[in-house]
């Protein structure tokens, strides 16, 4: 938004002079030119009273592979979709590490130049081998304090993951700015002192990716699954003591023709009062909880396409 009225601004005296030597006597030539401008100017005074109307910014990094490009474009399809979070700044932004192949490295650049929604880290592409380390640990490097945009919390969210932003706003609006560690508990049937947040979908306040940066030692500690060595990090420091699950509101997307698969204590039927479903693994598993949360209510009649949205089960 801002790149498109500093754009305007380049060549105005070039383009008024040129209206008044062409059309002296009309100035309504001038202003109609100069409209696209004076748009963008009040967009970006409007975006900047709309951000200094939030009560808190989160940055939500939706970790990712290079090559994962429909993913990333049913992603933004779908929170493109939601209605916009209530007094929140949710920046959704996907997360990789190094474009090591030449293809992902010109697709991924076109991708950064179209959407700007891309974090490259320096790292090997993982998922329990410190990729979530070394997300933690750059943020507060790349948005220091003092710095702008002040992010209040800093999520880590897996891209089989669908949260609903307005639901997760509400919640983390009334949450502690410092030492909050908010998701789903795990394992649900455990001593509490022994749980962590699910992988699926956690979020932590700024200050605890603050001292992630300043804790080097951290990475390559301890082995295993990234969400439960994550708790581990937590727990043998005593951060996160502020611990908010958002069970039964997070839980994983029920497959009635999986064999086996069955109601428990994470998982359970689509319900209307979500924060966030995992486990949808293939597009039939998002196009019904797409629809579930209505994301096609916005379809309109037209002569240029029938699309029957009838679930077919």
């Amino acid at each position: 938004m801002a790149a498109n009225f500093s754009a305007c601004l380049v060549p105005v005296a070039v383009l008024a002079l040129f209206y008044l030597v062409i059309f002296p006597n009309d100035l309504s030539q001038l202003k109609s030119a100069l409209a696209p401008c004076d748009a963008a100017s009040k967009s970006v005074a409007a975006a900047a009273a709309a951000d200094d109307d939030v009560d808190f910014r989160m940055f939500f990094g939706i970790l990712t592979r290079p090559d994962f490009y429909e993913r990333r474009a049913l992603l933004r399809m779908a929170y493109a979709l939601q209605p916009p979070p209530r007094r929140a700044a949710i920046d959704v932004r996907f997360v990789m590490c190094s474009l090591d192949k030449e293809e992902d490295a010109v697709l991924v650049a076109m991708e950064i130049i179209t959407h700007g929604d891309i974090l490259v880290l320096n790292c090997t592409e993982n998922m329990n081998d410190g990729k979530t380390y070394d997300y933690f640990s750059a943020l507060p490097r790349l948005f220091p304090a003092g710095a702008e945009p002040r992010y209040d919390f800093a999520g880590k969210i897996d891209d089989d993951t669908y949260y609903r932003l307005g639901a997760l706003a509400d919640t983390l609006r009334r949450k502690p700015r410092r030492d909050m560690y908010h998701g789903f508990l795990n394992p649900c049937h455990i001593d509490p002192a022994w749980q962590y947040m699910s992988g699926m979908g956690y979020i932590v306040s700024w200050d605890v990716a603050e001292w992630i940066a300043a804790s080097p030692e951290l990475r390559g500690r301890e082995i295993g699954y990234e969400d439960d060595v994550f708790g581990r990090w937590l727990r043998g420091a005593g951060k996160g003591k502020n611990r908010f699950g958002e069970e039964p509101r997070m839980y994983d997307y029920l497959d009635r023709e999986m064999y086996g698969a069955d109601v428990n204590c994470f998982r359970h039927e689509l319900i209307a009062d979500t924060v966030a479903v995992h486990k949808l693994k293939d597009r039939l598993k998002w196009a019904r909880t797409l629809r579930f949360f209505n994301a096609t209510d916005g379809l309109k009649p037209s002569k240029m396409y029938h699309v029957d949205l009838t679930p077919r089960i």
